[in-house]
Order: C-alpha cells, then sequence, then structure tokens
C-alpha cells in the first residue's frame, strides 16, 4: 500500500452509534486503523455496565422464580405439564419449519411416486392431506415402504 493510500483512509469517517440502549448519540471517527470507539463517553460506557449488571440480576431473580413455581406446580402431581406443557416462541417457530418440510418432503415423494406405487402415494397423500389442516394423522394398517 502506497504512502499515499494510507492517507486517503484516513480522510474518511464514520458515523456510528453510541453502544448504550438508551443514548444512541452518533460517534464520528476516522476511517483508518485503530480501535472503534463504542460509547460516546465515559459516562455512557459506565452505564451500560450498570445497566447490564442490573438486567443480569433480573434475569436470575426470576429463573429463581422460575424453578420455584415449577417446583411448586410438581408438588401438586402435574410435573408433565411443567415441563412439556409451555412453549417459547422459537420452540413454535421450530415447531413449525420441521412440520412444513415433513409436508413439503411428503408432497414430493407423492410428485415422484410412479404408478405401480399406489399404496405409497396414498399413504402419503393421507398424510399431508391431514397435516394440511392441522390434524394428527394415524396411519393405519401396514406402511408400504417405497422400493
Amino acid at each position: 500500500m502506497s504512502e499515499s493510500q494510507i492517507e486517503s483512509d484516513t480522510d474518511f469517517l464514520i458515523a456510528e452509534y453510541c453502544g448504550r440502549l438508551s443514548c444512541h448519540r452518533p460517534i464520528v471517527q476516522p476511517a483508518g486503523r485503530g480501535r472503534r470507539r463504542e460509547f460516546c463517553s465515559e459516562t455512557c460506557r459506565r452505564g451500560t455496565d450498570r445497566e447490564y449488571e442490573r438486567a443480569k440480576a433480573w434475569v436470575e431473580h426470576f429463573e429463581q422464580y422460575l424453578r420455584r413455581t415449577r417446583h411448586e406446580v410438581a408438588a401438586y402431581g402435574r410435573k408433565a405439564e411443567v415441563d412439556g406443557g409451555f412453549r417459547t416462541p422459537e420452540e413454535e417457530a421450530q415447531v413449525l419449519g420441521a412440520a412444513r418440510a415433513a409436508i413439503s418432503r411428503a408432497e414430493g415423494v407423492i410428485d415422484l411416486a410412479d404408478g405401480d406405487s399406489a399404496d405409497v402415494a396414498r399413504v402419503y397423500g393421507d398424510l399431508v392431506d391431514g397435516g394440511a389442516q392441522g390434524e394428527v394423522v394415524a396411519v393405519t394398517g401396514p406402511v408400504p415402504s417405497p422400493r
């Protein structure tokens, strides 16, 4: 890299924003080498540290509360409801995605099934029809294996 390129890199200014959630003031700094500033001031850096510690304490408090509440519910003999009864939105999205993928695979098998494997097409068709309607489909009888 030539000397003129190095000098031209420092001519550019980059505008970033303060890392504190409650501040977001712009921080203008040169585009050259060196460590980037995360906070607009030392006050914001210290404030972020305090807010982080406070948030960690709240999380710990509510995790303890959740463990205590689960223990109380389990004392009533309903442990199965506590452990598997509630899903987070992330878990719901994962289950829904897996179900959609399974339906897509079944539809692909139906499309690729030749005329000789009518039983396979029938079974997978029943699965797709029931799954698309949000039902749990029970397959009765032997499930033919695709060849």
